[in-house]
């Protein structure tokens, strides 16, 4: 620990430091400042972790010293040294958060034990920063890793939020083949590049980088950047790029461009970065009529049009693979189907892939069979809603359990299915109501409630109005 004693009177600072030095051997005393100001100025330079801070001073007092000090640097300690028992400076010093306060003479056991408890402090809060750091680290890695599995789930969301809140634009860049020797390389050249938050991940010989910046990024920016890095780094080396995206799903996208752009440069050995040029294949058409099918849940005709795309690939298929994988999973998503929990890693043999579409396909088919079963319920409600209607009575005739049901009706609606028959209710009483053709107890039996009490209590729990009011005012109108 580092520690600046501050003190008008010389014999006291030599005091002092002599007595810290006897006491303390893992404790240095960095500097003596005769007064305020000079203990402002001394800080600055020599960034104590603790002042002793006499409070009576020439010029700036002690208190005022403090104030001023934490505001350019609010992580020193302080303990105020005073020979005045004065309330008033300790009260200011509580103020400014000082939590140590002694007496001169101070008694050899007090000093002791305040230095300790500071120090005690400072270590605390060196662990909770450490722990930050260590926490935003892992946070960090999981983003890249969500992003590169191609997740654009809420948990990435809340991650960009939490990590890069003031995030425009982003992209990948992807290194083949990487040294780990290489990063200093990559490390230093990125120090002139204050314009981007960069994470990365080493994974065999593939090196993938994700920048993030507050403004917005052109293409010529990414080749600009990533001509730099391969020009630092050496001719050995290919970088593909990802174009830049300002939506969060995207990011993702951006990867598989880096991938296919970093793989076809590698082979082609004509320059060394760059982004992919799309070829415009025969088969487009193909894994057009894929993803449509995909998309009706026809399980069979997926898996042959799968196998059809992918019979006469021997090259690049690598690369078609993850794109294809990633326009599915885009596919479902947009929809709120439940996407297979598989990422494209695992997809490494036809049989998984043929497994994956599969599970896609019967995901497809209960969201819309779900769909139809939510929309038939409504239908019915409708039509019957003058008539007693439970909740396992719906269950059972849409062959499911009731506590399935009331789950899937909440999450398909918003409502739960008590409260959808009430509002179908209560909207058809509020048109009888308008009409005046009947009175309240004959709409009460007409909307399904056999008690005309029952029917206001409801009414008026919804509508802040009983139902006659309700009547009154419209007829005002």
């Amino acid at each position: 620990m580092r520690i600046l004693i501050a003190e008008d009177e010389m014999l006291e600072r030599k005091a002092m430091r002599k007595f810290i030095k006897q006491h303390f051997s893992d404790i240095e005393v960095v500097g003596e400042a005769v007064n305020g100001r000079v203990a402002i100025e001394m800080t600055l330079e020599l960034k104590p972790d603790l002042v002793l801070m006499d409070i009576k001073m020439p010029g700036i007092n002690g208190i005022e010293a403090i104030e001023q000090i934490l505001q350019k640097n609010p992580a020193i300690k302080f303990i105020l040294v005073s020979a005045y028992d004065s309330f008033d400076y300790a009260k200011q010093a509580m103020q400014l958060g000082v939590k140590e306060y002694i007496l001169k003479p101070s008694k050899k056991e007090e000093t002791i034990q305040a230095i300790l408890r500071v120090k005690d402090e400072l270590e605390q809060d060196r662990k909770a920063v450490e722990n930050q750091k260590q926490s935003k680290k892992i946070a960090k890695e999981l983003f890249i890793n969500k992003l590169m599995q191609f997740e654009a789930s809420d948990e990435v969301q809340a991650l960009q939020n939490n990590l890069f809140p003031s995030m425009h634009t982003g992209f990948f860049l992807v290194i083949v083949p990487f040294n780990q020797s290489e990063s200093a390389i990559l490390e230093e050249k990125m120090l002139s590049h204050k314009e981007y938050i960069w994470l990365d991940k080493l994974e065999e010989q593939q090196y993938s980088l994700l920048f993030i910046s507050e403004k917005k990024i052109t293409k010529a920016d990414v080749l600009k950047l990533a001509r730099e890095l391969q020009l630092a780094i050496g001719d050995h080396v290919y970088i593909g790029a990802g174009k830049p995206y300002q939506a969060l799903i995207d990011l993702s996208h951006s990867y598989s461009e880096a991938i296919k752009a970093a793989t076809h440069l590698s082979k082609a050995k004509q320059k060394n970065y760059g982004f992919k040029v799309d070829k415009i294949r025969d088969d487009s058409t193909k894994t057009e009529q894929l993803l449509a099918e995909i998309e009706m849940g026809n399980d069979k005709s997926s898996v042959r049009l799968f196998m059809e795309l992918t019979a006469h690939h021997t090259q690049d298929i690598h690369e078609e693979l993850i794109n294809l994988y990633y326009k599915i999973r885009k596919i479902l998503e947009q929809r709120d189907i439940p996407v297979p929990e598989l990422n494209y890693k695992q997809l490494t043999s036809k049989k998984n892939w043929m497994a994956f579409i599969k599970l896609c396909c019967i995901n497809v088919k209960q969201h819309y069979q779900s769909q139809d079963k939510i929309e038939r319920t409504k239908k019915y409600i409708q039509e019957n809603f003058d008539q007693m209607i439970s909740l396992e009575e719906l269950a059972q005739m849409n062959e499911l359990s009731a506590t399935y049901f009331s789950n899937l009706f909440k999450e398909s609606t918003g409502y739960t299915v008590i409260d959808y028959i009430t509002n179908v209710r209560l909207n058809k009483a509020k048109q009888l109501l308008q009409d005046n053709q009947h009175s309240l107890k004959e709409i009460s039996y007409m909307i399904g409630y056999n008690d005309p009490n029952y029917f206001s209590r409801v009414f008026k729990k919804y509508y802040a109005l009983s139902p006659k009011q309700y009547q009154q005012a419209i007829i005002k109108m």
